[in-house]
């Protein structure tokens, strides 16, 4: 099954893992429903793109949710308590147009806990979950237990957006 970037699932490896375009690197209202369809993660209109598969994902409290350049994920942030050492977190959700199968079952939606190093210009995934539905919503299944190593994101990739994001830099 591919990651979020497009990438196999399975227990995700440094940046593969988490250019997270279909479900994490191995595992591991909002665009239609409100209105807003954005180009890549920055917010520049898209393109014309199907985003009716869409309509049924809701922003649950969530803000405002981001969809990537090709129309295939929907990705809401937020900001998490910080880590034990003082690095911030965000918790993730994704919402995926086509998901991504883990033993024959397709996954729609995940959560993730990931860990930011600012200084450092890392980050790490701390724990993830699968769901069948939209919404975080039917049958879960979760990630490998344990954080994963530090990584450095590949450049314009979600996670380093989502790392920009964390250290509240543009």
């Amino acid at each position: 099954m591919a990651d979020r970037n497009g990438s196999q699932l399975g227990r995700r490896s440094s940046n593969a893992r988490r250019d997270r375009s279909p479900l994490a690197a191995n595992w591991r209202g909002a665009a239609c429903a409100i209105g807003i369809v954005l180009g890549g993660l920055g917010g520049a209109p898209a393109a014309a793109q199907d985003m009716s598969w869409a309509g049924s994902v809701r922003d649950d409290g969530w803000g405002d949710g981001r969809v990537t350049s090709g129309g295939d994920m929907i990705i809401f942030r937020r900001p998490a308590p910080k880590g034990p050492e003082g690095h911030p977190r965000l918790q993730l959700r994704y919402e995926y147009r086509d998901g991504g199968k883990i033993g024959g079952k397709t996954y729609l939606s995940m959560l993730a806990l990931d860990e930011y190093d600012c200084k450092a210009g890392r980050f790490r995934g701390l724990r993830m979950a699968v769901f069948a539905g939209h919404n975080a919503e039917g049958e879960s299944r979760p990630g490998p237990a344990g954080a994963e190593p530090w990584a450095k994101p590949s450049p314009n990739t979600v996670d380093a957006k989502s790392l920009a994001a964390a250290c509240g830099k543009p």
